[in-house]
């Protein structure tokens, strides 16, 4: 209990500090929103996972700094697990050593972890759950699994920003969803439509 008031008194305080540079906290804060919105509703009409992933790295370090300039620290632990795992899981097609299952169950762990050390109220049970399917997202090879897993995952942050009142976070993760459904439709509607022919047949 004494370590979740000592986390919310230092956040708000680092918070009340950030202010105290005037106009420019909220310019320099939604700058890192508005870039991170442009990059998460690019990132899922590329074809190649590299592009993808690369995209989504960059995406997870602008939230990163957006969460930090808000106190939200278990919504910025959560982005600075993806951008390290990020890093990891781009380079899964070239070394043997990324593409070890070690790491897919070290960074469940450690998102589990940070997320309840750092856990501050309920609604921040959102960014632990968006973070879980985060590393399944990013661990994928198979893109289809990466857009599906990535409108999960985005479908958490959008609860997490509307709990906590993240205006311009949550206009990221509603563009995030519509882009990412429309590239579900775009690339992968034969393999669903497939599936469900296959499912009526069966039936």
């Amino acid at each position: 209990m004494n370590n979740l008031l000592s986390i919310a008194d230092f956040s708000s305080a680092m918070v009340h500090n950030l202010q105290s540079i005037g106009v420019w906290y909220y310019i320099i804060l939604n700058a890192f929103g508005v870039i991170a919105i442009l990059l998460k509703v690019t990132e899922f009409q590329f074809k190649t996972r590299s592009t993808i992933l690369t995209f989504a790295l960059l995406a997870s370090t602008c939230w990163l700094c957006y969460f930090i300039f808000y106190g939200d620290f278990v919504s910025a632990i959560v982005n600075l697990v993806c951008v390290i795992q990020g890093v990891i899981f781009l380079n899964r097609e070239k070394y043997a050593w990324a593409r070890s299952k070690f790491w897919l169950f070290f960074f469940l762990i450690v998102q589990i972890t940070l997320g309840v050390i750092f856990f501050k109220v309920w609604h921040d049970i959102f960014p632990i759950f968006a973070g879980v399917f985060n590393v399944f997202c990013y661990f994928v090879f198979d893109k289809r699994k990466y857009r599906l897993l990535g409108f999960i995952t985005l479908s958490f942050w959008v609860m997490n920003s509307a709990f906590k009142f993240y205006p311009i976070a949550l206009l990221n993760d509603v563009f995030g969803c519509i882009s990412a459904f429309i590239s579900i439709v775009r690339y992968d509607r034969g393999y669903y439509i497939n599936l469900l022919k296959k499912g009526n047949t069966n039936a």
